[in-house]
């Protein structure tokens, strides 16, 4: 049986884009949260919903969305990889990044041009390493490197938002203290 393809194409975009990411924004997962995917965007949740701020030094993470495909299984799927660098090992975010560490998770990137993509929008995020370190010279490192993986059937949706800020008022993005 052959594939129908339904695409149109894409013109080259205005050079108005930048890299990079800003924040994280987390809460625990759970199955249906989002509401359906329209034209690679999401409008909002299914109930309410809270996430937390993690706010990130500039150029410190970054969210790759790796292509995975198998001509021979006939199957594609995104691992969807979120790095987080965040200065300053203490006590309390011991703590807080302990608990990220142990569940799976509902993430909202904000980019630097900000756009909040879901990440892991079917199955949710989970942490699956990184680092904490105290640098070896002054200017080094000392705090905590976070990687997170989700494997999703389609690349991150952005969820409807102006200026950072979800069009859904059912979505409370709370930053961090």
């Amino acid at each position: 049986m052959a594939c129908s393809l339904t695409i149109t194409g894409r013109a080259f975009p205005c050079k108005t884009g930048v890299g990079g990411i800003k924040r994280v924004w987390v809460s625990a997962y759970a199955d249906q949260d989002w509401t359906a995917i329209a034209n690679g965007a999401v409008t909002g949740v299914t109930t309410g919903q809270t996430l937390f701020g993690f706010e990130l030094t500039k150029n410190s993470g970054s969210l790759q969305q790796t292509v995975n495909s198998s001509i021979e299984n006939g199957t594609v799927f995104f691992e969807q990889t979120l790095t987080m660098v965040m200065p300053l090992i203490d006590a309390s975010s011991n703590d807080e990044l302990y608990e990220l560490m142990k569940g799976r998770l509902s993430v909202l990137v904000q980019d630097a041009n900000d756009n909040l993509l879901i990440m892991g929008y079917n199955e949710g995020v989970e942490v699956s390493g990184g680092d904490v370190g105290t640098g070896t010279a002054k200017g080094d490192l000392n705090g905590y490197n976070l990687t997170f993986v989700a494997h999703e059937p389609l690349p991150a949706p952005l969820l409807a938002s102006t200026a950072g800020v979800p069009t859904d008022t059912n979505v409370t993005l709370t930053p961090g203290s």
